[in-house]
C-alpha cells in the first residue's frame, strides 16, 4: 500500500498485491488447496500481481501488522513505473489465455485470475504539475508515461521475474518486500518469511489504516552523510523511533513521544557538518522542552510502576543520557586533541638547530 497523510489520515494512492489464483490448478476444494501447496513446495505455482483496491472493502475491520517507511513523490512514480513494467509483461504472458464470454460468478478461479489481469491496476498516478502542485487521477497505470530511470536493469528484471511466481523461497511476501527496497532504494528490516508478523498493529477500517495506531517511519541514517557523532546521534534516535510503536500504540504519549523524536531526528539528518557543540544544544535544549512527556511511563504494569518506584529513567531519558554522553565525549576528545596541537606549535618549545632562531609553526 502506498498513500499520502491528509490532516493527520493515512489517505491510499495505489495498493497491488500477487496472487496464485491464475494458476490452472487453483480452487478452494481442501484437495485444491493442498495440491497448490505441494506445487509450491516442490516447484512453484503461477502468480500474477493485482490490483487489491483502495476503497471497495467497506464495513470490513481487520487487525493487520504493517511496517510504513516515508517516500518521496520521485520515488512514488519510480513505485508506478515498476508496478507498470510488471502488469504489462504478465498481459503479455498470459495473453493466450481464454476467456468465455460469462458472467465473473460464472468463471473457474483460474479464468477469474486472468479476468483480474486484464482488468488492470488502477492508482493515483499524476496528471498536470503546476506552480509546485501536482494534481492526481485515479486511472489505468497503463496510461503512466514510461520514462527511462536510473534503476539497475537487471534488479527490474529479477523483479519482473519473481511477479511471476510463488513458491517457499519466493512468496507474496518477497515481491512486496522487492517493490519496497526498490521505491526505497534501501532495504529496511522487513522480515523476508510471510508468516511472520510485521513489527506495528493497525486495524483497516474500509481498507485504510486507523490514523491513531498508523505509524511512518523516515529515512534511516544510513542515507544521511553526517559526521560520525552525528551519526550516533541518529542511529539512537532512530532505534527509539524503531521501538517506540511496538507498545502501546494507540497511547497519546506514543504518538506524542514520536513525533518529537522524529522532529528532531529530522533536524539533525538535515545538517551534514553539524558542529558538535551545536549538535549538543539541539538535543539538551530537546530534552528540556520535552522532559515532562519523555518522564511518562507506557505502560501500566508492575514492572513500570516498580521502576518508577525505584526512580529509573524511561527508556526515551535513557536515549538522550547515552546521546548526550557520546557528544559530550567527542567534544572532550577534539579539545584534548587540539590542546596537543596548539603545544607543540608553541615557538618557545620548539627546538632549534644552533645556528638560527627557532621559527613559529604555521
Amino acid at each position: 500500500m502506498l498513500g499520502v497523510v491528509v490532516n493527520n489520515k493515512p489517505e491510499l494512492l495505489a495498493r497491488v498485491g500477487k496472487h496464485n489464483v491464475i494458476d490452472q490448478g487453483f480452487g478452494v476444494s481442501c484437495g485444491k488447496q493442498s495440491s497448490m501447496a505441494l506445487k509450491a513446495f516442490w516447484s512453484h505455482t503461477n502468480a500474477s500481481l493485482v490490483d487489491e483496491g483502495i476503497d471497495e472493502i467497506k464495513g470490513f475491520s481487520p487487525d493487520i501488522s504493517h511496517q510504513s517507511y516515508a517516500i518521496t513523490y520521485e520515488q512514488y512514480l519510480e513505485f508506478l513505473a515498476m508496478t507498470r513494467e510488471i502488469h504489462l509483461a504478465q498481459l503479455e504472458r498470459y495473453k493466450e489465455r481464454k476467456l468465455p464470454s460469462a458472467d465473473y460468478k460464472a468463471l473457474t478461479y483460474p479464468q477469474k485470475g486472468v479476468y483480474l489481469l486484464r482488468n488492470g491496476i488502477k492508482c493515483f498516478t499524476p496528471t498536470k504539475e503546476e506552480s509546485g502542485k501536482v494534481t492526481f487521477e485515479y486511472k489505468q497505470i497503463t496510461t503512466l508515461e514510461q520514462k527511462d530511470d536510473a534503476h539497475d536493469k537487471q534488479l527490474q528484471k529479477d523483479i519482473i521475474s519473481g511477479a511471476n511466481v510463488i513458491k517457499v523461497s519466493n512468496t507474496c511476501r518477497t515481491t512486496a518486500r522487492a517493490l519496497l527496497n526498490y521505491t526505497l532504494h534501501y532495504s529496511p528490516n522487513v522480515p523476508a518469511f510471510f508468516a511472520i508478523g510485521l513489527d506495528y498493529k493497525t486495524k483497516l477500517v474500509d481498507g485504510k489504516p486507523t490514523a491513531n495506531t498508523f505509524y511512518i517511519l523516515p529515512q534511516p541514517p544510513s542515507c544521511f552523510k553526517v559526521n560520525p557523532t552525528q551519526m550516533k546521534v541518529l542511529k539512537e534516535l532512530y532505534k527509539k523511533l524503531e521501538d517506540l510503536p511496538k507498545n502501546h500504540p494507540a497511547s497519546d504519549a506514543t504518538r506524542k513521544k514520536f513525533d518529537e523524536l522524529k522532529h528532531i531526528y529530522r533536524d539533525i539528518a538535515g545538517e551534514p557538518k553539524l558542529q558538535l557543540t551545536v549538535l549538543l544544544d539541539k538535543i539538551t535544549t530537546h530534552r528540556l522542552t520535552n522532559n515532562p512527556l519523555f518522564n511518562i511511563r507506557r505502560g501500566q504494569g508492575l514492572i513500570s510502576k516498580f521502576a518508577g518506584m525505584l526512580v529509573i529513567k524511561t527508556g526515551t531519558q535513557q536515549a538522550y543520557d547515552r546521546m548526550e554522553k557520546a557528544v559530550r565525549q567527542e567534544i572532550k576528545r577534539v579539545e584534548k586533541v587540539n590542546t596537543v596541537v596548539s603545544k607543540s606549535a608553541d615557538p618557545d618549545e620548539l627546538q632549534s638547530d644552533g645556528n638560527s632562531p627557532p621559527h613559529p609553526m604555521t
